[in-house]
C-alpha cells in the first residue's frame, strides 16, 4: 500500500468515527430528555390535608353512652319501681339468694340502667369539597342492674311455688344492637388539617332485648332474651385532625333514636346520646403518597 492510498484510508476512517460519534452523542441527548420526561411525570403529588373531593376515608371509633332513655328503658324502669313498692308494702317477700330472709323495713338498692360501650366503623367518599356520602357499621348495649321477682317451691301455695323479690342486685344487658347506617357528613373546612362536621344518618338494625311479658299491674314477667328489627336515625357533630395527610385523631358527640319491634311488642323505643373517639385514615391519600 503507497502512502497515498494509506492516507485516503485513515481519513475515511476518521470520518467515520466522527459520524459514529454524533449519533452517539444523539442517542445520549435523546436518552437524557426522555429520563428527565419519565421522572418529571412519575413524581409524587403535592401532599393534601383533611377533607377533599375524590378523598376516600376510613374511620373507627369507640365510646360511652352519656343519656339513655325511651319507652323501653321506661318499662324497665317502672318494673323496679313496682317490686321496691311491693316489698316496702309487704305485699312480697325479699329474700337474699332465695333461701336467707331480709330485713322487710330495709331499703332495696336503687336500679342502675346505663348504656354500655359502643362501636363504630365508617366507610366515607368526598363527593364535593365540602360533602361525603358514608356507610357505617355500629353496636351499642344498655347493661341493666336491679332486683327481680323470682319464685321459690312452696308446697303450701296452690300454685306450688311463692314469688319474692330477689334482693342481691343482678347485672344482665338488657339491650344489644347491630346498626348498618347510611348518611352524609357536611366538611366545614376542605383541604386542612382541622375538619369540624356535622352529619346526619338514616339506619337499619337489629337487637336482642330482654322483655318483661305480661301485664303491668301483676309485676311478675317472665323474662326473655326476644331479637327483633327497628330503624333508626342519628345526628353527628364532629372534629377530625390530620396528624398527616394519611392519618387523624376523629371525635364526635352523638345522638340516636330507634325504633323497635319484635314477637314481643309491636313499638317500643330507645334514645340515646354520647361522645366516640377514635382515628380516621386517609386511604386515597395512603395510596399516592
Amino acid at each position: 500500500m503507497t502512502n497515498q492510498q494509506a492516507a485516503v484510508k485513515f481519513s475515511e476512517m476518521r470520518k467515520v468515527f466522527k459520524h459514529s460519534s454524533q449519533v452517539t452523542s444523539i442517542f445520549v441527548i435523546f436518552f437524557c430528555l426522555l429520563s428527565t420526561t419519565i421522572f418529571s411525570q412519575t413524581q409524587k403529588p403535592e401532599a393534601v390535608y383533611g377533607f377533599y373531593k375524590g378523598g376516600f376515608y376510613m374511620s373507627t371509633l369507640g365510646g360511652e353512652t352519656a343519656y339513655i332513655g325511651g319507652s323501653l328503658i321506661q318499662r324497665e324502669q317502672a318494673y323496679q319501681n313496682g317490686l321496691r313498692t311491693q316489698a316496702t308494702l309487704g305485699v312480697m317477700p325479699v329474700r337474699m339468694i332465695g333461701v336467707l330472709p331480709f330485713p322487710q323495713n330495709f331499703p332495696l338498692p336503687n336500679d342502675k340502667v346505663q348504656a354500655g360501650n359502643t362501636r363504630r366503623a365508617t366507610m366515607e367518599y368526598g363527593l364535593t369539597e365540602h360533602i361525603g356520602l358514608f356507610i357505617s357499621y355500629s353496636t351499642m348495649s344498655v347493661v341493666a342492674q336491679g332486683n327481680n321477682q323470682l319464685a321459690y317451691p312452696d308446697r303450701n301455695s296452690p300454685n306450688g311455688y311463692t314469688n319474692y323479690v330477689e334482693a342481691v342486685p343482678l347485672t344482665n344487658t338488657l339491650y344489644k344492637d347491630r346498626n348498618y347506617g347510611l348518611g352524609l357528613n357536611y366538611h366545614f373546612l376542605s383541604r386542612n388539617k382541622f375538619d369540624p362536621f356535622i352529619g346526619l344518618e338514616v339506619s337499619i338494625l337489629n337487637f336482642d332485648a330482654k322483655y318483661r311479658t305480661g301485664q303491668l299491674n301483676n309485676l311478675y314477667y317472665p323474662t326473655y332474651t326476644h331479637p327483633g328489627t327497628g330503624i333508626g336515625g342519628r345526628v353527628a357533630l364532629g372534629m377530625n385532625y390530620y396528624v398527616t395527610p394519611e392519618f387523624g385523631f376523629s371525635l364526635e358527640l352523638f345522638g340516636s333514636r330507634k325504633i323497635l319491634k319484635s314477637n314481643a311488642f309491636s313499638s317500643e323505643a330507645i334514645n340515646h346520646a354520647g361522645f366516640q373517639f377514635g382515628f380516621i385514615f386517609n386511604l386515597d391519600a395512603i395510596g399516592k403518597y
